[in-house]
């Protein structure tokens, strides 16, 4: 995986959510989900939080700390969760985003796109940020639909 497309999928995870089966994810998954997160931390971008109880992460990249991201998680890539790699996304998870779309748009995001060709959404032109509570609150109503896509990646 190149230091680019590494870049790209971390700068989109403003928002990265597990599936409903990653409540259920190992204990091995979870320390990896640590390790990197303590990694990131060790070399340079010391607000990168822990994986939250759902194995996943929620974080805001503050303008001017770009550089700093980076170049922290480019140290650590090869600790990289499931999810937070250069994977292949396969059609059946590409379907399952569109569906998780259409469910946030219906339950109060109505401007809520669909998936790129990576199964990433960008909501830089929506104005979300982690946390918000439209986001939280459809998501929560849309959970069923995540399990077949794997990690929700969600950010701008």
């Amino acid at each position: 995986m190149t230091p680019k497309r590494f870049l790209r999928i971390l700068l989109a995870v403003a928002v990265v959510t597990g599936s409903p089966v990653a409540a259920q994810q190992s204990p091995d998954n979870h320390d990896a989900a640590l390790a990197f997160a303590q990694c990131v931390r060790d070399n340079g971008y010391a607000e990168f939080p822990d994986p939250d109880a759902d194995g996943g992460f929620k974080f805001l990249i503050e303008k001017g700390g770009q550089e700093r991201f980076r170049k922290a998680t480019g140290a650590c890539r090869d600790l990289a969760p499931e999810g937070m790699r250069d994977e292949d996304v396969s059609p059946e998870q590409i379907d399952a985003l569109i569906k998780l779309s259409q469910c946030v748009r219906e339950n109060g995001v109505p401007d809520f796109p669909d998936p790129d060709a990576k199964g990433g959404y960008d909501l830089s032109a929506l104005g979300l940020a982690p946390g918000d509570a439209r986001l939280e609150t459809a998501m929560k109503a849309c959970g069923e639909l995540r399990q077949g896509a794997g990690r929700v990646m969600i950010g701008g």
